[in-house]
């Protein structure tokens, strides 16, 4: 539960105003969340008619999960950054995260018509907070659907004692100014231009709390030589 902080002066009662925030956002995100589980079921029931509103539910479906991916990464990274969250570090097998990314994705990635390549040792197991991780690249690869012509990769490794997973795709890349903030990205974030780079800024900071004695996680951005479109890489020790 979120905690409301009160204090009590000459002028009234004053209430934190991040704690109403994060109420706020936990309460919009359990709505949202129910409305998404009823676009499902309505999805799923035209899908067996092969009817062509499937198209527009697919794209209904698509925009309400953006703003439930916001409202979760807004609502953990409050609870990261106040000390509220508990990782759940675990050992756990890199490619069954992946598929139930792909699970969660298959409508949509199909209605776009999106071809998708995936690249993961059946045998590599990795110890990190499997929601936090999910939660970092679901925004990534649906930020990856805005962008790519027509294809997304999905690949993790083992390298210098981090694991690597990496989601590239064929699209128009990176711009140069991303490309220049270094591995957190955390300057990437923007009101002016409304690109708030929000699901970069929530997966720098899933990067960091893994840690290993003296190294931690990290994220880096750089444009495919394969694909020619996007990469994005977090990297966990």
């Amino acid at each position: 539960m979120y905690k409301v902080k009160m204090s009590i002066d000459l002028n009234g009662p004053q209430i934190e105003f991040s704690g109403i925030l994060a109420a706020s956002v936990h309460e919009m995100k359990n709505s949202l969340s129910m409305l998404i589980n009823y676009l499902d079921n309505v999805i799923e029931h035209f899908e067996k008619d092969k009817t062509s509103d499937i198209k527009l539910l697919s794209q209904l479906q698509y925009n309400a999960k953006h703003v439930n991916n916001n409202l979760m990464q807004l609502l953990a990274l409050y609870r990261l950054e106040n000390s509220l969250y508990s990782l759940n570090i675990g050992y756990n097998p890199v490619v069954e995260l992946v598929e139930d990314l792909i699970a969660q994705n298959k409508t949509l990635m199909d209605y776009k018509g999106i071809t998708l390549d995936v690249d993961i040792d059946s045998n590599l197991y990795w110890f990190y907070d499997k929601d936090l991780v999910a939660g970092s690249l679901n925004s990534i690869i649906n930020n990856s659907f805005k962008y790519t012509k027509d294809l997304i990769r999905i690949s993790a490794y083992e390298a210098d004692a981090y694991l690597n997973i990496c989601i590239e795709d064929n699209g128009t890349g990176y711009p140069d100014h991303m490309l220049q903030n270094g591995r957190t990205q955390e300057s990437s974030i923007s009101f002016k231009t409304g690109n708030t780079g929000l699901g970069l800024y929530f997966s720098s900071m899933v990067a960091r709390f893994h840690k290993n004695k003296e190294r931690e996680g990290f994220i880096t951005l750089k444009n495919s030589s394969v694909y020619g479109g996007g990469c994005f890489c977090i990297s966990l020790p």
